[in-house]
């Protein structure tokens, strides 16, 4: 989709743990790697994940349109700083790290809990019971990596938005919910571009 995005992650995180390292522009990385601006969104909605060594470190992103440039900057530091389910990444960790950015689109409202596709398409689940709000999301990539069937992924989501139920009675839920009206579900598409540290060093070194 686009390193350059990926290299912008990297730096606004560097840029924030070291304030003397100089920020390099968006438009400078997309140049390096021959990206054009046209080649992405203006605004999207867009999620940033941090994995070191293969294993989540930060994920966080935005349901809202948000310019893409500044979008990427901010949550590249709230996913690296502010995911409440781990400490903040320090600057020794960087060469460990790989960021990816997914921008979302095609947002669509489904009735049927299996009507969407493993790989291609993110689940974004809300409901009310109990005077409780419940809602969750996984991005496009998340059940294909974690090889997980459509009901197993349904039941995880159900988990990622608090909600604890018996995985034997998770399809009579969403049938239930959806045929009711109190339960949302939406698939939606996620474009995604990764990059390790290494990567993202040798294209910086190249623009200095």
């Amino acid at each position: 989709m686009s390193k350059a995005l990926c290299c912008y992650a990297f730096e606004s995180l560097i840029n924030k743990l070291n304030k003397e390292s100089p920020k390099i522009s968006l438009s400078s990385f997309q140049k390096q790697l021959g990206e054009k601006s046209n080649d992405i969104p203006t605004d999207a909605p867009l999620f940033i994940t941090w994995n070191k060594n293969s294993n989540l470190r930060g994920c966080i992103g935005t349901f809202q349109s948000l310019n893409i440039e500044s979008g990427v900057s901010k949550y590249a530091l709230i996913a690296a700083l502010q995911d409440p389910r781990f400490p903040e990444i320090s600057s020794r960790e960087l060469p460990s790290l790989s960021v990816s950015v997914t921008l979302l689109d095609n947002f669509k409202p489904i009735k049927n809990q299996l009507d969407w596709e493993i790989g291609k398409n993110g689940l974004k689940v809300s409901f009310n019971l109990n005077h409780e709000h419940y809602s969750g999301t996984f991005l496009p990539s998340v059940a294909e990596d974690e090889k997980w069937d459509k009901l197993t992924t349904l039941y995880y989501l159900l988990r990622k938005a608090d909600y604890s139920i018996d995985k034997k009675s998770v399809d009579k839920f969403y049938t239930k919910g959806l045929e009711e009206g109190w339960l949302k579900l939406t698939r939606y598409d996620g474009l995604k571009s990764g990059l390790s540290f290494k990567e993202f060093k040798e294209i910086r070194d190249e623009l200095n």
